[in-house]
């Protein structure tokens, strides 16, 4: 192996005998500062936004709230610390603005009957859904909203800005064909499907899929409210 000792000393040694404050060069960095590379990447362009914002979905969903800090999305956007907290005073605001800007819209469906509309929203969901790891981001949103009060209130400040749910929709069109029991309880009934995916995703550890999907509304849903799906 060829020793590189001699030749490093030979380059090192006018490297000390430099006045101090001369230029450094281009290249260089000052000790304690940021790299060029990272600090000058701006965060304006919508693209470079997306990339960070995945990249932090994507840390807290690898190690969790509590163990979530700026420093890791840094790393993994390539971006500077600093420029992050110019943006997001803090890890919750970053983490409920990343949320939000993966989340994809789903429309209510209108296939005429209510266990129709619910199996195609749930797998309209499934295709839909920005891809990563769900059981890693939903523990961590779980998890952090129950230690840290500041994101269970922007959690919860951004849901109720979701407007008409579609599965509110989906109700409703039910109702007006009555196919829905008298008594039955709207909000309990539309909230069960996901319910029943949450459990399956945190608990059993299971993919979410469009055979689960068949099974809440075929093995549960139907018997319940006495009714089949035509469609199928």
């Amino acid at each position: 192996m060829t020793d590189l000792r001699p030749r490093y000393a030979e380059r090192a040694a006018p490297e000390r005998a430099r006045p101090r404050g001369r230029d450094r060069g281009p290249g260089s960095t000052v000790p304690g500062m940021s790299s060029p590379s990272r600090r000058r990447v701006p965060l304006d362009t919508p693209e470079r936004l997306a990339e960070v914002l995945t990249a932090a979905l994507d840390v807290v969903a690898e190690v969790g709230y509590e163990r979530f800090n700026m420093d890791l999305v840094a790393q993994r956007a390539h971006v500077s610390k600093g420029s992050l907290y110019q943006r997001w005073p803090s890890k919750a605001h970053l983490i409920v603005a990343a949320v939000d800007a993966n989340r994809v819209e789903v429309q209510a469906p209108d296939t005429g009957s209510y266990l129709g509309d619910v199996r195609e929203l749930a797998k309209q969901w499934l295709r839909t859904e920005a891809p990563g790891d769900r059981r890693g981001l939903l523990l961590a949103l779980l998890e952090g909203s129950r230690r840290d009060p500041e994101l269970a209130r922007l959690m919860g400040e951004q849901l109720g800005q979701g407007g008409i749910s579609p599965m509110s929709v989906v109700l409703d069109a039910a109702k007006a064909r009555d196919e829905l029991p008298p008594g039955v309880d709207l909000e309990l009934l539309g909230e069960l499907p996901m319910s029943l995916a949450i459990t399956t995703l945190l608990f059993r550890d299971q993919p979410l899929n469009d055979a689960l999907v068949d099974r809440i509304v075929d093995g549960l849903l139907a018997p319940l409210l006495g009714q089949r799906d035509h469609n199928r």
